[in-house]
């Protein structure tokens, strides 16, 4: 975990002074989870500072990040595709494609996947996918009833099937998680706003 912790707290380093940045640098965790959580929502809290949507995400295998995302949006340019599931997934399958299948990779997130990225991973076969902070409007995951039935029984029939879940993280990571997202929205509403 100290890879996990160094890695966040070089992000944090290269952001302006914040609350947010100050909460997280403060933060200190027992469980390997809240360390995967506490680096995805670094990277939001990054991808807030640039210009874009405040959320994070990495890929871990056996313990070690092999792969991370940040939504990148709107900056430096417009690209819909660039959420930070995705592109984490993009270096992922860079770095492994030789790789049979996703099957020993779990991916964190600070916010619950939008339909995009949901099919996205469960195309991937990534076997566990956990959400720090619930998303009302754009989630997925809390709608699963409402994913189209092909891509549910694909998940279904994964050995083992897919999970995906809130993360059993620290409630103080969850709120983090949220707080980031719904500052970098509040942002993003004023600069958008002003066109």
């Amino acid at each position: 975990m100290d890879d996990v912790r160094r890695r966040g707290l070089e992000r944090l380093g290269a952001l302006p002074a914040s609350e947010l940045g100050e909460r997280l640098r403060a933060f200190a965790w027992t469980d390997p989870a809240d360390g995967f959580v506490w680096l995805s929502c670094t990277l939001a809290l990054e991808a807030m500072e640039a210009g874009n949507y405040g959320v994070g995400a990495v890929l871990v295998r056996d313990g070690e990040v092999v792969a991370e995302g940040r939504n990148r949006l709107l900056e430096p340019y417009v690209r819909t595709d660039c959420h930070a599931e995705t592109e984490a997934v993009d270096q992922f399958e860079a770095r492994f494609r030789d790789f049979p299948d996703a099957t020993g990779t779990v991916l964190w997130t600070s916010l619950e996947c939008c339909p995009m990225c949901t099919v996205r991973l469960i195309n991937t076969g990534i076997r566990e996918v956990y959400y720090a902070a619930p998303d009302a409007d754009g989630g997925m995951l809390s709608r699963w009833d409402g994913l189209p039935p092909f891509w549910r029984g694909l998940a279904a029939r994964r050995d083992p099937p897919q999970r995906f879940a809130q993360a059993a993280c620290a409630p103080q990571l969850r709120e983090l998680a949220g707080a980031i997202f719904h500052a970098s929205d509040a942002r993003l509403d004023v600069r958008m706003a002003a066109r």
